[in-house]
């Protein structure tokens, strides 16, 4: 995965944390974990409407090769079809996984995801990584000029996100203990996170940690608290400004690409 090396320094203050409380004292609560993008400096997501109407994105499957000059991973994406053969999962249990796992978004957050048969139309294009590299990426582009340094502070507007997956990879549907086979629903689930303005916030423990772990295909507390701190909740207009995740540093800019796999955290 092209991600951020968080490992160390979470460990160190997971135990710090614990060292500076006083005897008999009950520990607080830690708050859950997550961690929101940063590109040019900003935090990013999607434009959002006012009067707590929701912020709505399109998304889609591309259907022929495409190529996206400048972005960091999946600058050239085919089908999906070319990611799944190998695996002999078919295209209408993919797009089943695909819609279950945007669904979870939309159950944590103020965010709807439509699904749109044109390419041109999508917000979010959905496929394979013609170039076949790491296990799964997405690369997340801005509005022209947001990326500037001398923009306004606040969250900037994210123009498109792909999503593609390595065809030379084997994929499965569901846990079955094997960790070099990825799970469709739970490594989309993921990527979207990551085309929504979330970032890695650990090694493991949320399902946008950057480890792929058999233990819940699900959203976990800190997912769930990163997609509220930028969409708000439901029927509630989004924050101004997304709360900051709690980590021990802040989060690396300028990389516009982030993927998943134990092995890939550099």
């Amino acid at each position: 995965m092209r991600g951020f090396v968080l490992t160390t320094c979470l460990g160190l203050a997971v135990a710090s944390a614990a060292l500076s409380a006083r005897a008999g004292e009950t520990p607080k609560a830690a708050d859950p974990e997550f961690r929101l993008l940063v590109l040019g400096g900003h935090t990013v997501r999607w434009n959002v409407p006012a009067a707590g109407l929701p912020a709505t994105i399109t998304y889609a499957f591309l259907t022929e090769p495409a190529s996206f000059p400048g972005a960091r991973n999946c600058d050239a994406m085919l089908a999906p079809d070319a990611a799944l053969k190998r695996s002999h999962v078919s295209l209408e249990d993919f797009r089943r996984e695909v819609r279950a796992a945007f669904s979870q978004w939309e159950q944590a957050a103020n965010i709807v995801f439509k699904e749109v048969s044109s390419a041109h139309d999508a917000g979010i294009l959905i496929g394979a990584d013609a170039k076949s590299r790491g296990r799964a990426f997405t690369n997340v582009a801005l509005h022209q000029g947001l990326a500037r340094a001398e923009v306004k502070s606040g969250p900037d507007s994210i123009r498109q996100s792909l999503i593609c997956l390595n065809p030379d990879q084997p994929w499965k549907i569901g846990f079955d203990g094997n960790l070099n086979v990825y799970d469709l629903r739970f490594t989309v689930t993921h990527e979207i996170g990551h085309a929504i303005g979330l970032d890695h916030p650990s090694p493991e423990g949320q399902l946008m940690s950057f480890r792929y772990v058999e233990k819940s295909r699900t959203l976990q507390p800190g997912d769930v608290a990163g997609a509220v701190a930028l969409y708000g909740r439901k029927g509630m207009d989004a924050p101004a400004m997304p709360a900051k995740a709690p980590s021990p540093s802040p989060a690396p800019s300028g990389d516009r690409a982030f993927g998943l796999g134990a092995n890939e955290s550099r």
